[in-house]
């Protein structure tokens, strides 16, 4: 039976096949990053005095330079956080913004990456494939699981994609209630809508497993957290974030990358939507979710209210680098795109030019954030001429640009 709360967005969900199916499961996006496999986001050394159960109050040693400036905006949220908070994928672009964030608050927090990190004492090392060696001693009192670990490359192996989005995921909820803890936070991302979807489409709208690994994983992923839900294993919600930007984001760094290496392509003309979300945005709402009673068992869409064309997100990033994007049509996109990155990929290098990233830089739908707004009080703070100035600062000073 579903459990309170629960009931809309089970029954919104689910055409998905089995979450042990891996064979309908193939690879990855990077517009959510979390996790060892995406690069941590950047942050100087911390220290950290020991709180109740091993978690720990980490001060926050930045000097005011380093810090993101307010550029006149209001105030950050301030949500009541209890202390015991545990994020997985703490030294991801997005555990890290969130380990960060809390620090702020003065918040007990801990976390769990695939290599600890001396620069964040409270992130032990361990995998969320195997909490058995690390979870019943670093678990203990901790009162949330927020789950940002995930596989964050289109290149990545179908096999590997499932293992960690999936199984992790499932590993996870196991851990958790093992150890007692009941509210589970769990980070989806805007790909379990797919690839072709309404405009405006919201979180009642219905998804399925379709071919494409990174859409299948995110789907099945959620197809266990609710069902671990509805069994009363856990309090879960589920944030699907859009496309996450900020100092040290796969969406900046990624662009100047290709940019400077004459390979930025877009599909469509360029006038596939692009959703973006300040990682300082997303955190907030993540809190907020976290600490709301009505988001237990509840699915929301954190994404930019007004989406832009990828063609403008990515223009402002070559300006900044002295570049052009070029634009083709789709059909001629795909094999261009697939073949660039396969050549880079052969010789050893790196790339996230892939079939799967032309088809997710097409979408011609945008994504509506009313829920958030309605339930959490959730409204970006961040606009893009902000978020891209504060991501170029960033990427003056660690050499970008």
């Amino acid at each position: 039976m579903d459990r309170p709360g629960c009931r809309t967005d089970v029954a919104a969900l689910r055409e998905v096949g089995p979450a042990h199916d891996a064979s309908r499961l193939l690879a990855v996006h990077p517009g959510d990053e979390g996790g060892s496999s995406g690069q941590a986001r950047a942050g100087p050394a911390r220290s950290a005095d020991t709180a109740a159960g091993g978690f720990a109050v980490t001060a926050d040693n930045r000097t005011p330079t380093e810090r993101p400036g307010d550029d006149g905006l209001p105030p950050r949220p301030t949500p009541a956080v209890p202390a015991g908070v545990f994020v997985t994928g703490g030294n991801g672009f997005i555990g890290a913004a969130l380990l960060d964030r809390l620090a702020e608050l003065g918040v007990a927090a801990a976390g769990v990456d695939l290599a600890a990190d001396r620069g964040r004492p409270e992130v032990v090392a361990g995998s969320t494939l195997t909490p058995e060696d690390w979870a019943p001693e670093v678990l203990a009192g901790a009162s949330a699981v927020v789950h940002t670990a995930a596989i964050v490359s289109n290149a990545a192996s179908r096999d590997d994609a499932w293992r960690t989005n999936v199984l992790g995921t499932a590993r996870m909820i196991e851990a958790a209630r093992a150890a007692g803890v009941r509210r589970f936070v769990h980070l989806s991302s805007e790909m379990a809508f797919g690839y072709d979807y309404p405009d405006g489409v919201d979180e009642s709208y219905p998804v399925r497993v379709s071919g494409h690994s990174y859409v299948d994983t995110r789907v099945n992923s959620e197809a266990v957290v609710l069902a671990a839900h509805s069994r009363g294993d856990i309090d879960a919600t589920i944030i699907r974030p859009g496309d996450v930007y900020g100092p040290g984001s796969v969406w900046v760094r990624e662009p100047l990358r290709l940019l400077r290496a004459n390979q930025a392509v877009l599909p469509a003309g360029g006038r596939g939507r692009f959703s973006p979300v300040y990682i300082d945005d997303l955190v907030d709402g993540i809190l907020a979710a976290l600490v709301e009673p009505a988001a237990v068992g509840q699915i929301y869409t954190l994404a930019a209210p007004d989406d832009v064309s990828c063609l403008d997100y990515f223009d402002r990033l070559a300006a900044l680098a002295g570049r052009r994007v070029r634009t083709l049509p789709t059909a001629v996109a795909l094999p261009v795109a697939a073949g660039l990155g396969a050549a880079t990929r052969a010789v050893g290098g790196k790339s996230e030019l892939t079939a799967a990233s032309i088809r997710m830089l097409a979408r011609r739908g945008g994504y509506s954030t009313r829920k958030a707004t309605d339930q959490l009080g959730w409204r970006p703070r961040i606009d893009l001429d902000t978020g891209i100035s504060r991501s170029a600062r960033w990427a003056r000073e660690v050499g970008l640009l």
